[in-house]
């Protein structure tokens, strides 16, 4: 597999020799310590025939075990300490990584999850702050060092905390850990704040928390352009209901120093929409919704997550808070809507496109109270194409002045079904219309259907520019569904 790098412009992440590269992640957090290897071949070939390129994973996780554990039961850590880390464990993190590779799968891998670092979970808990100042540095050199020879890892620092944490300051913890990796990775002695040249070999993120009180989420909520080891940006958009994350990933693409966002951690499926009180659980709505909004918004690719697969929850697992085994969670409709996505993302190369709501006419001149009614536009660069995605259904009046053309075609695609519609709602071969252009500055359009959960893209085109949006076959599924259980030691 080719290594993978920020793009000249700085907007998206390609391969190493410039090609075009579509970023669609599973949340898979516990796996290494939760899931066993025939499970793992079984998960990671469902996720490449739904399309997914990435897998996000903690190599150290206590969420779910608070002994960090592989499912022989072999700790991570000898003596709970990161200067003593087992290496029967990290062999099957090893495996982990090649098996990967194999099936032409990317990690995004946490050295660490930042609970680790703050000694606290999201339930009020406190514990040994595992990783500190005095051993971080020596950690991410022995892990930077060990996978030094693997293409198909992303690192990501940070685990779901931000730098400051319960009003302690562990920005020290996490810039050693980053200087750390560069030595084991690259073999040299950089700085944080320093080297930026030398620090663009090295595809580096920090994985922040939501904060509910201040509404902060990205990477770059509390470091700065200081920080020259930070090479991308992600954002959690996180699992409430509320969050607008094309406002989010907006901010950070309007940045006066550039560098890719994404939002690697938005509502995950089938995760409740409200805590400690229960009142409800996210939808594959949801999943699209965070999905187009962002892509369209400039974000250079997108992460997917389950309630029950991010956390590995077996068969004698489920409970209120988690109805599905991760097993039954991986035929849910979220995911295979992703894999529609894909497709979607194939046909129409997202890396030529920017973000363009000045086309949306009625839109722009109101404020929009109710999150759902948002319209998200987006516009190949050339002038080729415009993608505006209704989550609601209902109409607009976009602008026809960008579009390089005489005589334009304009799609209905149903996220939901990849299917093709006319305006009365009926399946059709692609085009549905046809429109001269010649005098005809502006455009009003109206989706087929509209309410809840009847969301539309709009594809208005140059009726010579070609766009095919097939179903596509990512990987074959050639073990059939079987119920699987989470070891038991």
């Amino acid at each position: 597999m080719d290594k993978l790098k920020v793009s000249k412009n700085k907007r998206n992440l390609v391969t190493e020799n410039d090609e075009r590269f579509i970023w669609l992640a599973d949340t898979n957090w516990t796996m290494p310590q939760r899931i066993k290897f025939d499970d793992i071949e079984y998960l990671m070939k469902k996720r490449k025939s739904q399309g997914f390129t990435v897998l996000q994973i903690v190599a150290l996780d206590p969420e779910q075990d608070r002994e960090i554990r592989n499912p022989l039961g072999e700790k991570a850590l000898l003596n709970d300490d990161l200067n003593t880390p087992n290496e029967n464990y990290f062999k099957y993190l090893d495996w982990i990584i090649d098996k990967a590779e194999e099936y032409g799968l990317y990690i995004l891998l946490l050295p660490t999850w930042g609970e680790l670092v703050v000694g606290h979970n999201w339930m009020g808990e406190t514990s040994e702050k595992i990783v500190n100042e005095s051993n971080s540095y020596q950690y991410g050199q022995w892990i930077g060092n060990r996978y030094k020879d693997r293409n198909n890892i992303i690192w990501c620092l940070g685990g779901d905390r931000m730098p400051f944490h319960l009003d302690e300051d562990y920005r020290t913890v996490w810039r050693l850990m980053a200087e750390g990796l560069a030595k084991g990775l690259l073999g040299k002695d950089l700085k944080y704040n320093e080297n930026k040249e030398e620090w663009e070999k090295i595809l580096l993120t920090y994985h922040a928390c939501h904060e509910s009180e201040t509404g902060k989420c990205s990477t770059m909520s509390y470091w700065t352009d200081e920080e020259k080891w930070i090479s991308f940006i992600t954002i959690q958009s996180g699992h409430g209901l509320t969050p607008k994350n094309y406002e989010l990933i907006e901010k950070e693409y309007k940045r006066l120093n550039t560098m890719p966002v994404f939002d690697g951690e938005p509502a995950y499926e089938k995760m409740p929409t409200s805590w400690p009180v229960i009142k409800g659980f996210h939808d594959d709505w949801i999943v699209r919704k965070r999905a187009y909004w962002s892509l369209f918004a400039g974000s250079f690719g997108h992460t997917y997550g389950h309630g029950s697969i991010w956390c590995s929850i077996s068969e004698r697992e489920k409970d209120g808070f988690r109805p599905y085994s991760w097993i039954e969670s991986l035929d849910h409709p979220g995911a295979w809507q992703i894999k529609i996505l894909r497709d979607f993302m194939e046909a129409v190369n997202l890396n030529n496109c920017i973000p363009s709501q000045e086309i949306l006419l009625e839109q722009s001149k109101k404020e929009i109270d109710v999150l759902d009614e948002h319209i998200q536009a987006c516009s190949e660069i050339n002038g080729a194409f415009s993608c505006v995605y209704f989550p609601s259904g209902g109409e607009d009046t976009i602008s026809l002045k960008h579009l390089k053309a005489e005589t334009i075609q304009i799609w209905w695609f149903n996220p939901k079904d990849g299917k093709f519609y006319s305006q009365n709602n009926e399946i059709t071969e692609k085009s549905a219309s046809k429109l001269n252009k010649q005098n005809n500055d502006s455009l009003k359009i109206t989706t087929p259907t509209k309410g809840e959960r009847e969301d539309w893209i709009c594809i208005v085109k140059n009726e010579n520019y070609f766009i095919s949006i097939e179903s596509a076959e990512y990987g074959d599924m050639i073990i059939p569904q079987e119920v699987k259980k989470v070891f038991n030691w």
